[in-house]
């Protein structure tokens, strides 16, 4: 992934100057034509304006967020370069973030199409790290095994080149520097091929989200484990980077006998992505065994064509929420992306199935949390799917990603929650003393690169035998940070 598409102020401007190209009308520049961004006859105009205003919405999104922040941009630009008033603050949606993964459907989008444009034209990202010269927080996640060819791709790199006889002056007026002058700068040299690219990931708004996979019966979906199995879980790993690798590397060497994903492959979870990110790098088991994977916001930005049209068939997985179980344990994953941070109905139904009876103790995985100490989110349409099963005391445990953190809580509202979403993306672990629900321990390791990629990357090693279940929560390197018993 390109070190730009994790700087939030470069992805930022070039949506807007994007947003410019796309909703400029005038047939004296050399525009995309219709068929280039992949519309038909009098669909043209209305696909076009439809990309423009998911873009815009997404844009105005974020800079909401940099008002409450108390940010200069307290404007959003439309799509002729006139400015409106921003709406009110929002609260903050992440408290921890050194890499740009925001949880907006269309900036997602729009750097997955990023990355998409520059692979294509530059090849693969130099390795984490490599390029240096950023400031923190503003690497992006980089995939290793492509040369490094100079420096860090900037925002010129989407544009067109222009004619020699325009001179330096008239190309540095569509560079990257073009962004720090005052007003609206002229937008009518972006390169085609991006735009192309662009429009044709936005079009996952038109087409809309894949259908879902349900039950016929709550006795579908249910596997069984061994008495004694080693499960190996992972959250928020999809990058395909020099982290992800290395937990990958970890996993593969203790072959566990199953494996599991909480969700998020980067940024959008596309088929590529899928592919190139997720797929291309997984450990799966070598012996007989099964690997899991969870839906989750990011693989929905795009419609969940990848999650389940590509990742679901190579696990052999039935549908996007499963049980796994045993005489004294069973793990439950849930769907909590295909309606984000919450339960469909249909998964609802099928939950109530699995309680009915005699049942071993039961932990949960999602990709959201139920709760965070440290993170503003509301749960509140989850929490009320699962309340009766809270209230009766039948769910002992809870696994979530979705926070790039790896923490243990104490006991809060009845359960063991675990929050393990730091295996690969970058962050920043938090400093707060205190916090509003009870932590145990956090994991704060640094990586030995901490000035430019901080944060250590962890998963979980939970070995069942008989009633019990050691848990490790091991770093990139082997280092086991907290170790656990449940019982």
């Amino acid at each position: 992934m390109h070190e730009i598409t994790g700087n939030r102020e470069e992805v930022l401007s070039l949506l807007q100057e994007t947003i410019q190209e796309l909703g400029h009308n005038a047939p004296a520049t050399k525009r995309p034509s219709a068929r280039s961004l992949g519309v038909k006859g009098n669909q043209a105009g209305e696909q076009r304006d439809e990309i423009v205003e998911v873009l815009k919405r997404g844009l105005d999104h974020e800079r909401v967020k940099d008002v409450a922040r108390g940010g200069a941009s307290a404007q959003s630009v439309g799509a002729r370069g006139r400015r409106r008033p921003a709406a009110a603050p929002v609260p903050n949606e992440r408290a921890v973030e050194a890499s740009y993964a925001p949880r907006n459907r269309a900036i997602a989008v729009f750097q997955a199409a990023m990355d998409e444009y520059l692979e294509g034209k530059f090849g693969p990202a130099a390795p984490d790290g490599a390029s240096g010269g950023a400031k923190k927080g503003a690497k992006g996640l980089s995939v290793g095994g492509g040369k490094k060819k100079g420096a860090a791709a900037t925002r010129a790199a989407f544009y067109k080149p222009r004619a020699k006889r325009a001179g330096k002056a008239s190309a540095k007026k569509g560079s990257a520097k073009a962004a720090g002058l005052p007003g609206v700068v002229e937008y009518s040299n972006l390169d085609p091929g991006w735009i192309t690219v662009v429009t044709e990931k936005a079009k996952v708004w038109i087409k809309g989200k894949h259908k879902f996979v349900r039950h016929k019966s709550v006795t579908d979906f249910r596997f069984t484990m061994k008495d004694d199995v080693t499960i190996a879980v992972t959250g928020d790993w999809g990058g395909g980077n020099e982290a992800a690798q290395a937990v990958a590397a970890r996993i593969r060497a203790l072959n566990p006998d199953h494996v599991i994903h909480l969700g998020d492959v980067y940024y959008a979870g596309t088929e590529r992505e899928v592919r190139e990110r997720f797929l291309k790098y997984w450990p799966a088991p070598t012996d007989a065994g099964r690997s899991f994977a969870l839906n989750s916001n990011h693989e929905m930005y795009s419609g969940g064509y990848g999650y389940f049209d590509v990742t679901l068939p190579e696990f052999k997985q039935p549908a996007s929420y499963f049980s796994l179980a045993n005489k004294n344990w069973r793990i439950i994953g849930l769907d909590t992306g295909y309606v984000e941070h919450d339960l469909n109905a249909e998964q609802v139904e099928w939950l109530r199935g699995q309680f009915k009876g005699n049942n071993p103790k039961t932990i949960l995985l999602s990709h959201h949390q139920l709760f965070s100490a440290y993170e503003n989110t509301d749960a509140s349409n989850l929490q009320s799917r699962v309340q009766p099963f809270l209230d009766a005391g039948q769910i002992y445990g809870w696994f979530w990603g979705h926070e790039h953190l790896n923490v243990v809580y104490k006991d809060y509202m009845g359960i063991k929650g675990r929050c393990l979403g730091n295996s690969c993306f970058p962050y920043d672990a938090p400093t707060k003393a205190k916090t509003k629900v009870p932590v145990e321990w956090i994991n704060t390791r640094a990586t030995p690169n901490a000035k430019s990629y901080p944060g250590i990357h962890s998963y979980a090693v939970l070995r069942i035998r008989g009633a019990s279940i050691d848990v490790e929560y091991v770093d990139q390197d082997g280092f086991v940070g907290y170790r656990e018993t449940l019982s």
